[in-house]
């Protein structure tokens, strides 16, 4: 064991074959290159290897040596990015019948053989979420049958980039070597292997335990090798834990497993962990959570309750996103379809504010706020409400209901009102807003339908099972039965809501750009009234889309109002 900083001077290739019981420690991030890193690193050693350069340095490697093992806390990602090259260079060797050479890359860098059970032992371990798809994926060889049967798990990004880490190394072997004669090509890798042996240069940093390894890690980091706040805090919550680190691990890979299922978008750790902390402290940045979570978790007992915290309001932030969790089972339906409508149009400001309520507001009041949460959201996407403007007053609100001096939806209201598009204003942005994503139109002309149709079911609502497409009346690019519609008008006016309507896919992808004559025999059998009254104009050009468009505004305060 350590018992100060100890600094050397060493290489990649080096600790890869001299350190066999590397370990990537539980509280340590996934793999998180993503390609251009990769292509850096590629691109720097090929330079130094093209020009003769005797060494290139690529910065420090953070360790402490733990119950026999080393455990890696800075420059796991350098290093499993060194063992995704070799490998693909053993690949290389593999794949041209040179099995020799490729064993004994393996044996050098890889990992070794268990001589009783046959079994794999890397030199380098990843963490517990990385490492078993890294060993079946990497360091088997491309022949074995668990490597070719391997497949990323769909919820964790860190599969995904390695795999994307070993295509990129891959084609970059193939890339210099495909022009040599094999004998060229050998010679050529055995010089890439000799160079992160001998020039590929670190500073191999060993310290005595993890919370000296935090110290040193935090502070290059704070020095510009930035980190994500979520790895940032896991370190300083697993360092600061003390006695209870095992207890608090688990809360945090609880929380983390809860996120995951709500798949890579929605289920971003930063995210959720500074929308939980807005719930109580307000309007924070990302860059500033860190900081802040840091002044006050400041003990072993704040470091577990805070990732108890976590960890509990984790199932609820999944709640707020999931329409069919169980937490809806005895709420009124329209609470689901709020919900999947709010994902659909892609709002998340909101989002600190709707888990504030869940802990803290009752069921009907509940109901209410997630169906007011859709008009809302809708009124601010149409006036263009700065999401800055936006996210301050969400973050207040939401801080107040968390303390229990706003209990109930009327209390949101109007602390939100301010900031609220009056029907007024909604009318009027509604009279010429353009919509340029497909969904979010065929959302709008969905509900806009509904409301005409005076029917919350009506017979030919059109849904998300329906098969319903956009017709962009008149076209982006206009033929000559458009000559009277200059083109610098028709681009402006491509995206006017008043300009698409609602028709049958089959219909819609027979139309193109045929004159307005033509549309109208298409228009007119629409089962949506909204598109068959388009049909009854004369002819179609920038007064009729203002006439339209004035009349589904008349329709949207009422499909969407503010109580």
């Amino acid at each position: 064991m350590a018992t100060n900083i100890e600094f050397e001077s060493d290489t990649l290739g080096d600790i890869l074959q001299n350190h066999k019981n590397l370990q990537v420690p539980i509280n340590q991030r996934s793999y998180a290159w993503q390609k251009e890193h990769v292509a850096d690193l590629l691109k720097d050693l090929n330079a130094a290897i093209t020009k003769s350069t005797n060494e290139y340095f690529l910065g420090a490697i953070i360790v402490v040596p733990e119950n026999g093992d080393i455990s890696v806390y800075d420059g796991q990602q350098r290093l499993a990015t060194t063992t995704i090259l070799i490998a693909a260079i053993r690949d290389y060797f593999y794949k041209s019948n040179d099995r020799a050479t490729a064993d004994a890359v393996a044996n050098d860098f890889l990992q070794t053989t268990d001589r009783r059970s046959h079994e794999l032992k890397p030199h380098l371990k990843l963490n517990v979420d990385d490492n078993q798809f890294f060993v079946d994926r990497i360091l088997r060889p491309p022949d074995d049958t668990t490597r070719k049967n391997v497949r990323p798990d769909p919820n964790k990004e860190s599969h995904h980039l390695i795999e994307q880490a070993a295509s990129s190394a891959a084609e970059h072997v193939r890339a210099i070597t495909t022009t040599l004669p094999a004998a060229d090509a050998a010679q050529l890798l055995h010089r890439w292997l000799d160079f992160l042996s001998a020039g590929a240069r670190v500073i191999w940093v060993e310290v005595a335990d993890e919370q000296t390894a935090y110290r040193i890690f935090e502070t290059m980091n704070d020095r510009g090798l930035k980190l994500s706040a979520a790895d940032l805090l896991k370190n300083f919550l697993y360092a600061t834990s003390g006695s209870r680190k095992e207890e608090v691990v688990q809360r945090w890979q609880s929380m983390v497993a809860t996120l995951e299922s709500l798949g890579r978008e929605d289920g971003d750790v930063v995210d959720y962990i500074r929308y939980f902390w807005i719930t109580t402290h307000g309007h924070t940045r990302v860059n500033d959570l860190f900081d802040e979570i840091k002044n006050e978790v400041t003990s072993e007992a704040t470091a577990f309750q805070f990732a108890s915290l976590l960890e509990n309001r984790s199932g609820d932030y999944a709640a707020i996103l999931t329409s069919s969790h169980e937490a809806w089972s005895t709420y009124h339906q329209e609470v689901r379809a709020t919900i999947s409508t709010l994902r659909y149009l892609g709002v998340s400001q909101i989002r600190p504010l709707l888990l504030a309520a869940f802990g803290k507001l009752p069921k009907g009041e509940i109901e209410n706020l997630f169906r007011l949460a859709v008009n809302w959201s809708v009124r601010f996407l149409v006036a263009g409400t700065p999401s800055g403007t936006l996210e301050g007053y969400y973050s207040r609100t939401s801080k107040a209901i968390s303390e229990g001096t706003i209990t109930d939806v009327a209390g949101i209201s109007r602390e939100l009102a301010p900031v609220l598009p009056s029907d007024e204003t909604f009318e009027s942005a509604f009279k010429t807003v353009s919509v340029a994503t497909a969904s979010l139109a065929r959302y709008y002309l969905r509900r806009l339908q509904i409301q005409a149709d005076g029917n919350h079911e009506p017979q030919y609502t059109p849904n998300e099972g329906t098969a319903v497409t956009l017709e962009h009346i008149l076209p982006q690019r206009p033929g000559q039965e458009w000559q009277h519609i200059p083109p610098e008008v028709a681009k402006a006016q491509y995206n006017r809501l008043g300009n698409q309507a609602l028709l049958a896919g089959s219909v819609n992808s027979r139309l193109g750009n045929v004159g307005f004559a033509v549309k109208k025999e298409a228009l007119s059998v629409s089962p949506f009234s909204l598109t068959s009254q388009t049909a009854a104009k004369a002819d179609w050009g920038l007064p009729e889309i203002n006439e339209r468009q004035a009349e589904l505004a008349k329709f949207a305060v009422a499909a969407w109002p503010l109580t």
